[in-house]
């Protein structure tokens, strides 16, 4: 019997988000083969994903309108951070754009301790830290790809961005029906990615090939989204989004697969560092 997305959406938190964490983790390596440029990606997949996210929040996708407004900014402040995060990955390797971009969950952490005065779990903190430390471990252990200096600055901004994102779809999501929430984030994301893809010389793809690659980059978008929302109504903002360590792990596995860009055993080493941080992070978490 198949799934449903309503189905999916029932499954444990902590099951949404590894599966959330996995479709993510292919992003890196599908922005790298786009038949579009980069802000252009950005734009067509959540545009794609808009009409699916719509479906999934018919039932209630209108609210307070300061609300809304809110729901769109998460969305422009997630579409500029693909921009650069997309230009990025082409400008460095996928492993270290990656890697950089995973330093908004310290982000994240800091802005729930420092203003807004949450108190976050000892496991939390210390599996977060063994997971940047294996973040930091792969970053440095010298992978195969071409580094780049501004690949990785515009890295560090759209994990910036992205934290400002999540911050904000959080605050929603758990005061109002996340499958609502998500239309908005996602038609905000498309409206800040579209002034920079028109600016490319490659806005739309050239072939029916290039529309069902950005056709399914799209669809696993939205999924992947939809998935993170619901999980982030019923988590700790800051375990979500320190889930998100476990893409680079899942980006650098594809990267070997399909573009021959193979990690050191330092690098692998600092895999491994990341997924055991991972189980600190998430020992004894509640999934039900």
């Amino acid at each position: 019997m198949k799934q449903s997305p309503d189905g999916l959406l029932r499954l444990t938190p902590m099951r949404l988000l590894a599966l959330a964490m996995l479709i993510a983790g292919i992003g890196p390596v599908l922005v790298r083969e786009s038949p579009v440029d980069p802000a252009a990606t950005g734009f067509w997949r959540l545009l794609i994903a808009l009409p699916f996210a719509i479906w999934l929040g018919h039932a209630n996708i209108r609210f307070g309108l300061r609300d809304t407004l809110l729901a769109i900014l998460a969305g422009l402040l997630l579409g500029w951070d693909l921009v650069l995060w997309n230009n990025a990955i082409l400008k460095t390797s996928v492993m270290e754009a990656t890697v950089l971009v995973m330093l908004f969950p310290i982000i994240v952490a800091g802005a729930e301790i420092g203003f807004l005065g949450k108190r976050l779990s000892t496991k939390l903190l210390i599996g977060g830290a063994v997971a940047f430390l294996g973040t930091a471990v792969i970053a440095f252990s010298g992978g195969a790809g071409e580094s780049s200096f501004v690949g990785d600055m515009m890295a560090v901004a759209a994990a910036v961005l992205y934290a400002g994102s999540l911050l904000i779809s959080a605050t929603l999501v758990r005061r109002i029906d996340n499958r609502s929430v998500t239309p908005w984030v996602v038609l905000g994301g498309a409206l800040g990615a579209l002034p920079f893809g028109w600016t490319e010389s490659r806005l739309f793809p050239d072939d029916l090939y290039g529309w069902g690659y950005l056709a399914t980059y799209g669809i696993l978008t939205f999924i992947s989204y939809a998935l993170y929302n619901s999980a982030l109504s019923r988590l700790p903002t800051t375990l979500v989004a320190i889930s998100a360590y476990g893409q680079p792990v899942i980006a650098t596995g594809l990267a070997i697969i399909l573009l021959s860009e193979f990690p050191s055993l330092t690098a692998l080493i600092g895999a491994a560092i990341v997924i055991a941080g991972l189980l600190i992070a998430t020992v004894d978490r509640e999934a039900h």
